[in-house]
């Protein structure tokens, strides 16, 4: 029995206990019985989103690693931030790599990511394709770099570390689980958290795309999207 429950028994059974402090008593542990149920159905939205959000991720990309599951989920913490170091870097860097797209390197061109959804993964075959126009796509990626307040290390690597537990709960025999997460770990422990994809994902899919805040994508791109290729966003 939690100890809140055995002081509320001992105190509203004692008549000798001002009733109001007993009252005051009740209204704690109503308070507490609250709390604790809120906290529960939290977690288990938790889990049931990173749950859906890992096996969305194993359906459609069967060849990641622990690395490329923790891309998809740190994405979602970190946004583009890491990718951006000025807006003139960011679009050489963008042309550059349009170069070596020669399809699209995503099961859908945009792509929601981790648990919560802040962010969109956008194939780079979009400009490729001129689905949507270099102008416009910079300018909302830039943006989507704008404003994000990310976790400090140490809160996301505790976040980080329920996630693989759910991982390894739903795929415990993924190559090289133990090498990677003893690598994750080590990295986080330094203060340091970007990674790149793993050979293997590499090898699969040759990814090639950008993040996007979600509202950002919704307003400005998705549209677009829509218009020329509605099966396929």
């Amino acid at each position: 029995m939690p100890a809140y429950l055995t002081i509320y028994k001992i105190v509203t059974a004692n008549p000798s206990i001002p009733r109001l402090l007993r009252n005051l008593v009740t209204f704690v542990v109503i308070l507490s019985v609250f709390a604790g149920s809120a906290g529960c159905e939290k977690r288990k939205n938790f889990e049931q989103r990173v749950t859906e959000g890992v096996l969305w991720q194993m359906s459609n990309y069967p060849e990641s690693q622990l690395v490329d599951i923790y891309k998809n989920f740190f994405h979602d913490k970190f946004g583009p931030g890491h990718m951006i170091p000025d807006s003139a870097s960011a679009g050489a860097y963008i042309r550059r790599e349009l170069q070596n797209v020669t399809g699209p390197s995503q099961v859908n061109r945009a792509e929601v990511t981790g648990w919560e959804g802040n962010f969109v993964r956008v194939d780079l075959v979009v400009l490729k394709e001129n689905l949507v126009s270099y102008p416009v796509f910079m300018e909302a990626f830039m943006e989507s770099a704008q404003g994000v307040v990310p976790p400090a290390v140490d809160e996301w690597r505790g976040e980080w570390r329920r996630i693989e537990r759910i991982i390894r709960r739903l795929y415990p025999y993924i190559p090289d689980l133990e090498r990677d997460s003893r690598f994750l770990d080590s990295l986080l422990s330094k203060g340091k958290y970007v990674v790149h994809h793993s050979e293997t994902y590499t090898q699969h899919y040759d990814p090639h795309y950008r993040l996007f805040k979600k509202q950002v994508f919704e307003t400005r791109l998705q549209p677009l999207l829509i218009l020329s290729s509605p099966a396929n966003i």
